[in-house]
């Protein structure tokens, strides 16, 4: 596996937002793994860090809570149900 070098505002902004250990991770594989225009779905992320959809959404209210990130919200149809799709992305100032 290869390292991952995170900036040092990122590091600064997470340190001094005091968010819990896991919500590190997300935001690492937001600044990693992200589509063109940096957001990453709520599933994408639990799949690629073995952690569950409720746990992506703990650490995104961390995160939120802290003023780092956005959230996109919609609604869609999946298999005839109305669902919510949720993408997570660092703001501006993190990346």
């Amino acid at each position: 596996m290869n390292a991952i070098t995170i900036p040092p505002t990122v590091r600064t902004l997470l340190r001094d937002a005091q968010v819990p250990p896991h919500a590190w991770m997300v935001a690492v594989h937001l600044l990693v793994d992200t589509d063109d225009k940096g957001w990453r779905t709520c599933h994408a992320l639990a799949s690629d860090t073995a952690m569950t959809t409720h746990q992506i959404r703990q650490s995104a209210r961390a995160l939120d809570k802290a003023g780092l990130i956005e959230r996109d919200r919609r609604f869609a149809r999946v298999d005839g149900r109305k669902t919510t799709l949720t993408s997570y992305r660092l703001k501006g100032g993190a990346r």
